[in-house]
């Protein structure tokens, strides 16, 4: 396996999509050099994180543009998907066959994954007897996060009983959490809030990221290699026609992403609704515009507008 000499590079590749957290980028990036490191033979200590943040700052996205990046597989999963032992629902080692799905049975391929875990603050420590998604999921996560030989049953199983054991030992994991009424975010704080101590302990870092300011919202709309208005310019073109976003556009569509409250993710539905009678328009026309203009007073007016080229003689 090749690996990209540098954290540095890792983290080039990363500003291309990803717009500021520059210092939780840091941490990524590190991480995922020491991931790469250990899957040519490096045996030092694995570099899990913990994300916390506010819903919508990039957290997910991160990780899994990360794993386009050092094409290694990704898998995201829900924290309050899961139960301890015994409860119904989903159990921790489910995760372990969810990787080998997606690494269609690969167990190889599987063992080098990155895994992202979401809501993890949602498992906090209760006081009540039956602590179904707390404490006892944290429990259950320990051994699957540190580097463990965890038994799984295999498609190849003939009677559902455990046939195989799959290796952590360089699964990098990432755990994620809003962790809401925290105002600062230390080891000691989160225990305070109600994880683990143990838990805790298997995590190297942990990265904070900001919540999106206007600025943020109008640098990922113009700079981002994934912007959504690329998205719909490719749209438009495949309808013979040209997007035109202005600037004042852009700076009123932040403002209504801000308004709406969805980090990053809420652009994707402000611009679905800017967009709406147009798509819905433009595919009967039949002579398409050359050039489909968005501006401040087309969204307000609800009506973007659209230019044909003079015709010329010939």
């Amino acid at each position: 396996m090749t690996i990209l000499k540098t954290p540095k590079q890792i983290k080039k590749k990363l500003d291309e999509y990803i717009i500021g957290q520059h210092e939780a980028k840091k941490k990524l990036s590190v991480a995922a050099y020491n991931h790469l490191k250990r899957l040519v033979g490096f045996k030092g200590k694995k570099n899990n994180l913990l994300f916390v943040g506010p819903t919508g700052c990039g957290k997910t996205y991160m990780v899994s543009k990360l794993s386009n990046i050092i094409k290694v597989p990704f898998l995201s999963v829900d924290a309050t998907r899961f139960t301890s032992a015994g409860y119904q629902g989903r159990e921790v080692v489910d995760i372990i066959m969810d990787l080998m799905v997606l690494c269609d049975d690969d167990q190889d391929k599987a063992e080098k994954a990155i895994v992202f875990i979401d809501e993890i603050d949602k498992i906090k420590k209760s006081n009540s007897e039956s602590d179904v998604n707390g404490a006892g999921v944290q429990q259950a996560l320990l051994k699957l996060i540190e580097n463990s030989e965890i038994p799984y049953t295999s498609k190849k199983s003939k009677n559902g009983e455990c046939d195989s054991k799959f290796n952590t030992g360089d699964v990098l994991f990432i755990c994620s959490g809003a962790f809401e009424g925290l105002k600062e975010f230390s080891t000691m704080s989160l225990i305070d809030f109600g994880m683990m101590p143990e838990f805790m302990g298997r995590f190297s870092s942990i990265c904070e990221l900001k919540k999106l300011e206007k600025e943020d919202y109008i640098e990922i709309l113009k700079n981002s290699k994934d912007s959504i208005l690329n998205t719909f310019k490719d749209w438009f073109k495949g309808e013979d026609s040209e997007l035109i976003v202005k600037d004042d556009a852009i700076d009123y569509i932040a403002d209504k992403a801000i308004e709406a409250d969805l980090g990053a993710r809420g652009l994707h539905g402000v611009l679905d609704d800017i967009f709406l009678e147009i798509q819905f328009e433009i595919p009967s026309m039949k002579k398409k515009p050359d050039f489909v203009i968005l501006d401040k007073q087309s969204i307000i007016e609800n009506k973007v507008k659209i230019i044909y080229r003079p015709k010329t003689d010939k």
